[in-house]
C-alpha cells in the first residue's frame, strides 16, 4: 500500500485534522488505489501522511460511518466491500432519496446552478481519467440537488454515493458506461432547465436504474469468475 503521494496532495490545503486524513484515504479507496478487503494499517497510514496515529484512527471511524472501511475486533480495519445484493440496495436507496430531493430542487434552481452543472457535464466530458470522471459524477449531482435546502439528506445521498464511487468508477472502466451516463446527465439537465419537475425525476430514475444494473451485472460476473478480478 503505498498512497504517499496522495497524502502530500492532500495535506497541501493546509489543514492536518482527522477530516483532511479521511479525505486522503477516501480518494485513494474511490480511485481503487486502496482495494476491497485491504487491510488499511494506521502506522503505516499515519507514515505516509506525515501525522500521528490520533488523526488517522479518527479519521478511520469516520469513514466507517460512511461504510467505506469495516473494523474488526482481531483483524483491523479493512476497505469494504459490496456484494452485488449490497450495491442494489444501495441504489434503491439513492433512487428514492434523490428523485425526492431533485423534485424540490428544480423550482429553487437558478442560472447559476445550470451553469455550473455545464461546466462540470463539460469538464467531465474532455477528462480522460475515469477516476475523475467518476469523482465528477457526484460534483453534477449534488449541484442539482443542493438548492432543495436539505443538508441532512445531502449527506444521507453522498454517504450512499461514496459508497457506491467505486463500483461506479468500475462501470466507467470496465463497462465504458461515461457515454451513457453523460447521456443521462444531459437529459436531466435539461429538464431541469425546462422546470419540468416530472420529466426530472422520470430522467434521473432511468440514470440510476442503468447505471446501478450495469455495475451490478459486471460484479456478478466478476464473483462468477467469468471475468478478472476487480
Amino acid at each position: 500500500m503505498d498512497i504517499s503521494k496522495l497524502a502530500t496532495s492532500v495535506l497541501q490545503k493546509q489543514r492536518s485534522t482527522p477530516g483532511l486524513v479521511a479525505d486522503g484515504i477516501r480518494l485513494a479507496i474511490l480511485r481503487g488505489e486502496l482495494a476491497p478487503g485491504q487491510v488499511l494499517r494506521q502506522e503505516e497510514l499515519a507514515k505516509q501522511f506525515g501525522l500521528s496515529r490520533v488523526p488517522v484512527r479518527e479519521a478511520l471511524r469516520e469513514l466507517e460511518t460512511q461504510g467505506l472501511v469495516i473494523s474488526y475486533p482481531n483483524r483491523g480495519t479493512v476497505v469494504a466491500e459490496l456484494s452485488s445484493a449490497d450495491i442494489e440496495e444501495v441504489y434503491l436507496i439513492r433512487t428514492t432519496l434523490e428523485t425526492t430531493v431533485l423534485r424540490l430542487s428544480v423550482p429553487k434552481m437558478t442560472d447559476l446552478d445550470f451553469r455550473k452543472a455545464e461546466a462540470v457535464y463539460d469538464q467531465t466530458d474532455h477528462d480522460p481519467n475515469p477516476a475523475h470522471s467518476a469523482e465528477l459524477n457526484w460534483a453534477f449531482h449534488e449541484i442539482l440537488y443542493a438548492p432543495a435546502g436539505l443538508p441532512r439528506m445531502l449527506n444521507m445521498i453522498r454517504t450512499l454515493h461514496c459508497q457506491a464511487l467505486r463500483y461506479h468508477l468500475v462501470g466507467f472502466v470496465a463497462v465504458d458506461f461515461k457515454r451513457e451516463s453523460q447521456s443521462g446527465h444531459r437529459q436531466i439537465l435539461e429538464a431541469c432547465r425546462q422546470r419540468d419537475e416530472d420529466a426530472a425525476v422520470a430522467a434521473l430514475t432511468q440514470h440510476l436504474s442503468e447505471s446501478g444494473k450495469s455495475i451490478v451485472a459486471y460484479v456478478r460476473q466478476v464473483r462468477s469468475g467469468t471475468l478478472g478480478a476487480l
